[in-house]
């Protein structure tokens, strides 16, 4: 068993809930929670929210409740903004659940990548029709941007060693996305050259591993988008969170309304530190660490980077409200972590 980490200085012990990016779309992943009134109406939410924005695609309700709906590769090539949706409304459907279960309470939220819109949704910060809304637009301007083929390449090397092999072996354009673990390091670029690196990386004896992902976001290549949304977020009401909300970007939380809004568009081209954020929760008394997306994406990683501290993914499939209840027990009943899944990358 490993020993519980240490709780805050006040003696109360606090809770995150971590909401992944791209890697939590899972077709049919929400198939055992249909029937729950509060997934159903955040289902029905983002489909008519995205039908009143012009969207005219795929519904995000079938993709979530049926297991034989796209891949997230094939979804993502067919209709990138149906993915987009869909890991959308599978975090904010999964925390939305666990808000109701986790006992103790869920004191703060941490999104990753393009789960920090999910965080924020969460939070109370933005609505689920705001949420959708962003979400339009962003697809819009990726469109727009002609953007050349880019995308996202998860290592088991430390950032160190990676940063090393960029400079020695790597082209140009390819830069460190995201510092997740001890030996995971996410690297972004245009496409050739990221399998320049790719090539480089197995040669030296290391695992390298391309990302679903649209593009090669927390990369300058995204400038101008992110600058372009940054411009439509100024727009945006935002509430007061209810929780604290965290990024993978900074290690405070971020509390006006402008440090909220920058944090829905960080993923565009800053680089992730998600260890660094942990650890900075982990001395301001956060202890447990729930995964708020259908697999152990976030959990693994929390796993690796906060020996002693308690991660669970009560909502990795198959999983219905009774099964939840119980992991949600059992992750604070012994103290283990609890939830085996695929690494997370980016996005």
């Amino acid at each position: 068993m490993r020993p519980r980490a240490p709780a805050p200085a006040d003696g109360t012990p606090r809770t995150v809930l971590m909401c992944p990016g791209q890697g939590a779309y899972l077709p049919g992943a929400l198939r055992h929670l249909r029937d729950v009134p509060a997934v159903a109406g955040v289902l029905r939410g983002v489909d008519a929210h995205s039908a009143a924005a012009g969207g005219t695609g795929t519904p995000v309700g079938p993709l979530l409740t049926d297991v034989g709906a796209p891949d997230p590769d094939r979804l993502l090539r067919t209709d990138p903004l149906a993915f987009d949706l869909a890991t959308y409304a599978a975090v904010v459907a999964c925390a939305t659940v666990l808000l109701d279960l986790a006992i103790p309470p869920v004191d703060a939220v941490l999104g990753h990548s393009v789960g920090d819109l999910a965080a924020l949704t969460v939070a109370g910060a933005v609505t689920l029709e705001q949420g959708v809304r962003l979400l339009h637009v962003r697809d819009r301007l990726l469109r727009d941007a002609r953007l050349p083929a880019a995308g996202l390449l998860a290592t088991d090397m430390p950032a160190d060693l990676a940063a090393d092999v960029l400079r020695v072996h790597g082209p140009p354009q390819v830069r460190i996305a995201a510092r997740n673990a001890p030996a995971q390091t996410v690297l972004a670029g245009p496409a050739d050259q990221l399998a320049a690196v790719r090539r480089t990386t197995r040669a030296l004896g290391h695992r390298a591993t391309p990302l679903t992902s649209r593009t090669a976001f927390h990369h300058p290549l995204l400038h101008e988008v992110h600058r372009a949304y940054r411009r439509v977020l100024r727009a945006q009401p935002v509430a007061p969170p209810t929780l604290a909300v965290y990024t993978t970007t900074a290690v405070r939380p971020a509390r006006t309304a402008a440090e909220l809004r920058a944090a829905a568009a960080a993923h565009l081209t800053e680089p992730m530190a998600f260890h660094r954020t942990l650890h900075a929760m982990r001395s301001a008394g956060c202890t447990t660490y729930l995964d708020s997306g259908p697999r152990a994406l976030l959990s693994t990683l929390a796993r690796a980077a906060l020996p002693g501290c308690t991660t669970a993914a009560p909502s990795r499939t198959p999983a219905d409200v009774d099964r939840i209840r119980h992991r949600l027990t059992t992750a604070h009943g012994d103290g283990r972590p609890h939830g085996r899944g695929p690494a997370a990358g980016s996005g």
